[in-house]
Order: C-alpha cells, then structure tokens, then sequence
C-alpha cells in the first residue's frame, strides 16, 4: 500500500484491511479525475477481478450531530461512501446506517455492505473501546496506556520507568510497552538503566488525542444547563459534589481566555448530577456533556481553582475535540510549560 501522511487514514486502511474477508483488498485511488479533488478514494478490490472505488471521511471524533454534513457531502458522489474514526458509538454506527454509509474504527467496530463487490462486514466489539487490547504495544488506546501517557505529558523527566509506572498507577510491564512504542516512534528517548529523557509531549498529546478520544473515555450524554454555564458553574463549586472539568471550556478558564457556549465535566454519577443541577436531557442545543468516566483515574493529579476541580492539562487538552482550538492550546502550553508541568 502507499504511503498515507494522514496517520489516521494510515493506520484505519491498515484496520480496514484486517476486517475485509479473505480474497479482499484495500489500496488507495491512484485516479485523478477532477471529481476526486479535495477528498480521500480508496478501491476496495475483491479476488474475481471487481473493484468498488469508496469516498473514505476520517474524522478523529465523530458525534451524531456531526453526521448531517457528512451525509450531504456523501449524497454528491454515486460511489459508496465510508467513514473512519478512532472510536465510533453505537449511536453514531447506527445513524450511520441509516444514512447508507458503511464504517469502521480502530476499535475494531465495522459495518460495510456493498453490493457490487458483494462484501458486507458486521463487527461489533462487546468491551469498552478504551480498555485497549492487543492495539496496546501499537498505539496508545487504552486506559493503561491512556495513565501513562498523562503522565508522560504532565511530569517533566528525567525519571525511572519504575517511578512513570508508579505515578501512572499501573504495573511496569504496561509502562514499558507504551515507552517502548514511544521510543520507537521516537517521541522520546530511554537511557541505560531504564531513565527517560527528552519526551516530545506535544507530539505525544496529539497521537494520545487521536488514538483515544473523549468518546471513548466513558459514557457522555448531552444536556442544556437552562440557566446557563456560569450560574451552573457557581452553583457546582460549593455544592461538594464529585466533579472534574475538562476540554476546551476548562481550558479557556485556566489560560484566561474567551469562554465557548459548551463544557465538558467529568462526574460518578450522571443521573445524580442532572438532578442535583436541573439539567435537561438535550443533543443538538446541548451546551454541557457530563462523562461517567470508565477509568476513575481521570481525576488523579485533578486541581482545584476558584472553587471548581479541574482535570490535569493533559487530559484537558486532549479532551478539546475542535482541532484549531487543539492547536492553539499546545501552542499555548509551550509558552507556559513551567506553569503547568511539574
């Protein structure tokens, strides 16, 4: 195959081509018509000589209100049109369906059906995407990784191995996988005797950020705060409850920057906190998304400002799901990393 620079492309047509059913393939277009311009193709080849040309979308984070536009771009072309992410909810595959575009994610979730080339691929994965598996020494899905990673990010090095494995809570057999594929991605560097050195943490935070996205980090669900984030905001700090904020709201709050109109919080507990603080189940006009997290250690090495917890940076940046307002918050912790990395 090609080389992809898109490293989600990249690795999702390496995940594609392990889903496909013997005597099947996977390749990039190499056509240039002018239809194809702006878009990602791929051919999906099968044994007896037929070939499905395939409009591929790779989104790093895909929510059901995201799925209109894809639909409207997908409508203009006649050929299959396929989607790619690092994690897909079952609510967004089965939207998905219903739209006619076939999917899949790293993962391991796919559901393609083209009748031409007479393929059809149904998986459904039962775990929790962000437990990791066997992706684990590759990528950095996974909740154990997911604990190094922050780590790696937060703590300035050097340090042992064995003191990353301690602070990220997990057994040094975990830690060193995840430094091992690190190491050679070379996006750090390890010493004799186990010491590491030089992590390029904007570089990590941008892989973990794709490997692993918010949606995969727990069960979300959408609500509207009728009476807006900052009488929610006052309301939340003295109130004792269990909470962590996170993504871009926390982060604008912590780098004094403009507020936006959504934030992202952390809680145990989703139906408590909805009726605690009068929130209204919602999905397009939400303007809060509450994570019931799967890894509890979202709120290790959290904070606390004005009366509020907030998560680690790491995972605050990570959770930022715009890609411009990614950027500009690495940008951001570049500049101040002796504020925010200990």
């Amino acid at each position: 195959m090609a080389s992809v620079p898109d490293p989600l492309l990249r690795d999702g047509l390496e995940a594609l081509a392990s889903v496909l059913p013997r005597g099947y393939s996977v390749a990039l277009s190499s056509l240039k018509q002018t239809h194809l311009k702006g878009d990602t193709w791929i051919v999906i080849h099968h044994k007896a000589k037929q070939n499905a040309l395939c409009q591929v979308f790779a989104r790093r984070r895909v929510e059901p209100r995201d799925l209109g536009p894809i639909a409207a771009h997908a409508a203009r072309t006649p050929h299959p049109a396929l989607l790619v992410s690092p994690y897909l909810s079952a609510a967004v595959r089965e939207r998905l369906r219903g739209f006619g575009i076939g999917c899949w994610d790293l993962a391991g979730n796919a559901q393609i059906a083209i009748d031409d080339i007479d393929l059809c691929v149904e998986r459904n994965t039962t775990a929790n995407p962000s437990k990791g598996g066997e992706r684990g020494t590759r990528s950095l899905c996974g909740e154990m990784a997911g604990r190094v990673t922050r780590v790696l990010v937060d703590l300035r090095p050097p340090y042992p191995l064995a003191e990353l494995a301690r602070q990220a809570r997990v057994e040094v057999s975990c830690a060193s996988r995840v430094v091992a594929y690190l190491a050679e991605s070379r996006l750090l560097q390890r010493e004799p005797r186990e010491q590491l050195e030089n992590v390029d943490w904007q570089e990590i935070l941008r892989r973990w950020s794709l490997d692993a996205p918010l949606q995969s980090r727990g069960e979300t669900t959408c609500f509207v705060a009728s009476r807006g984030l900052p009488d929610l905001l006052a309301r939340l700090g003295p109130s004792g409850f269990l909470h962590a904020l996170t993504g871009e709201l926390a982060f604008a709050h912590v780098a004094a920057q403009p507020t936006p109109h959504q934030m992202v919080i952390y809680v145990d507990d989703t139906p408590a906190a909805a009726r605690q603080f009068g929130l209204h189940p919602a999905e397009d006009d939400a303007n809060l998304v509450l994570v019931k997290p799967a890894d509890r250690s979202v709120f290790h090495r959290s904070y606390e400002k004005d009366g509020l917890r907030y998560v680690s940076p790491s995972l605050m940046v990570a959770d930022i799901e715009d890609e411009q307002v990614f950027e500009q918050a690495l940008a951001w912790m570049a500049k101040h990393e002796s504020a925010w990395r200990h």
